[in-house]
């Protein structure tokens, strides 16, 4: 009985250790890629007291085009495209996310659009960063009464980081996509801090003031109504960004956007057009917080509270399993029987 016991024990242990290593090996991996099913939550960045240009038509059908002060919203909606992910071959397919992302901001306060926006994106399911795909795109303007636009592929080269960041975040620095410079820039660790009890990484990118490329016919048309004595204009840029990301999910947990641009015409002062900072809205911050909370801890309890739980339990099991064995008494073999004697034949 001891025997079995002490055998017993020893395959529990041995049993308890491949676990452990399956949940390392196996279920974390798993674990640390973005599903394709996963809904992503509206994320909404709103600027309080910005300064912006508004274009309008009035009650009376009067255009009009105006420097504005109020407050700013951005919405920003993602539908996973699962029948454009099924279709990828060769590398991407089954390691990439494809999202189609519409994009409204408004000016809140007199409840007024200010423009509307969709793009397609390919995204690495563990990096999270943008992966070359013929069918991402981008655009931004009005086709047709319904307000609606016609993203055409190949219109943009998405690059880096946009909506997440990798799964076990390292203190680097990361390319981090610029929307109004349509690339990459560096985005660099800048220190450890809590957010709502969730220990971060901050990161910060900061673009530096310079020219911005600008169609005739949007100058001119901003001249006509904001510097009418201008023949011509420039337009210049300039952002900075601060991002709060929990390193095991990659969740970027805070943000905050800063933007200024300006139209300097050729006579005259220079006239701000937008002069925002953008932030989470309360619901924004408090669902992407639940949701990094509750990944991390899925990550913790699989990669490293059940493993070493049972690595543990399993090598003290196996351990007590042959020490019962060796100790256990072998079984005596029965003595042989004695032959019968040979009796005289008389």
């Amino acid at each position: 009985m001891r025997r079995f016991a002490g055998a017993l024990l020893f395959g529990l242990g041995v049993l308890s250790v491949v676990a452990a290593a399956a949940l390392a090996w196996l279920v974390v991996p798993a674990l640390e890629r973005v599903p394709f099913d996963m809904k992503p939550p509206d994320v909404v960045v709103n600027a309080p007291d910005a300064t912006f240009v508004s274009a309008r038509v009035l009650s009376d059908g009067t255009p009009k085009v105006a420097v504005e002060r109020g407050t700013l919203r951005n919405t920003t909606g993602i539908k996973p495209g699962y029948k454009d992910a099924a279709a990828l071959d060769g590398k991407l397919a089954g390691n990439t996310l494809i999202w189609n992302v519409y994009q409204a901001t408004d000016w809140v306060d007199q409840q007024v659009p200010i423009s509307r926006a969709e793009s397609r994106i390919a995204l690495d399911r563990v990096s999270g960063a943008a992966v070359a795909w013929k069918g991402q795109c981008y655009n931004d303007v009005k086709v047709d009464k319904q307000d609606t636009t016609i993203c055409q592929p190949g219109s943009i080269t998405f690059t880096g980081q946009l909506y997440l960041f990798p799964f076990g975040t390292e203190k680097k620095t990361y390319q981090y996509f610029d929307g109004t410079l349509r690339r990459s820039l560096p985005m660099a660790y800048r220190g450890t801090e809590k957010v709502a009890g969730l220990r971060t990484y901050r990161f910060e990118q900061i673009v530096p003031r310079q020219d911005l490329a600008a169609d005739d016919e949007t100058v001119t048309g901003l001249l006509g109504f904001l510097a009418p004595k201008a023949k011509t204009a420039t337009m210049s840029y300039q952002a900075s960004r601060t991002l709060w990301v929990e390193p095991m999910t990659g969740a970027i947990v805070a943000y905050r956007e800063q933007q200024h641009r300006e139209l300097t015409p050729d006579t005259g002062a220079a006239i701000p057009i937008l002069d925002a900072t953008f932030q989470y809205d309360k619901a924004t911050a408090d669902t992407i917080v639940d949701q990094a909370r509750d990944g991390r801890s899925q990550l913790l309890l699989y990669g490293r509270f059940l493993p070493i739980g049972l690595l543990v339990a399993g090598i003290l099991a196996a351990v007590a399993g042959l020490i019962i064995l060796r100790r256990a008494p072998r079984p005596v073999a029965p003595a042989p029987e004695p032959e019968p004697s040979a009796v005289p034949q008389g």
